[in-house]
């Protein structure tokens, strides 16, 4: 079990260098459709901010649910869903978007609300 938790652990900080290679990439740079990118809703850009930062949180809380900086984990997560979209405001082609905090908060609680449900079923008595 704890080869599998290392692994994932892996994961977890592979995602997270992931995560900020793309915010602070400039938006050419990654944005493979451009025509389609002009003719996205809020709603369709900042759902896939909702989907990453769902799956960072559960990741990143599973694999620390029996450690005990898991509370550290759960604070710092949360500011990490916060403080990638302020560096959109310092980045070249990047937008800064409100809609997109409130996708990647509500992505992060919905992963803490996923992780605290197993955690509560999932309880030795």
């Amino acid at each position: 079990m704890k080869e599998k938790i290392k692994v994932l652990k892996y994961l977890f900080f592979f995602s997270i260098f992931f995560l900020f290679l793309l915010y602070i990439l400039p938006g050419e740079l990654i944005e493979f459709n451009k025509e389609a990118a002009k003719n996205r809703t809020v709603f369709q850009g900042s759902i896939k901010h909702f989907y990453y930062f769902s799956y960072l949180t559960s990741l990143g809380l599973f694999v620390y649910l029996k450690e005990k900086n898991y509370l550290k984990i759960v604070f710092l997560l949360f500011l990490l869903s916060v403080f990638v979209e302020i560096i959109h405001l310092y980045v070249p082609g990047r937008e800064f978007s409100y809609y997109d905090i409130l996708a990647n908060v509500l992505g992060y609680l919905f992963g803490f609300l996923l992780i605290t449900l197993v955690k509560k079923y999932t309880k030795k008595d």
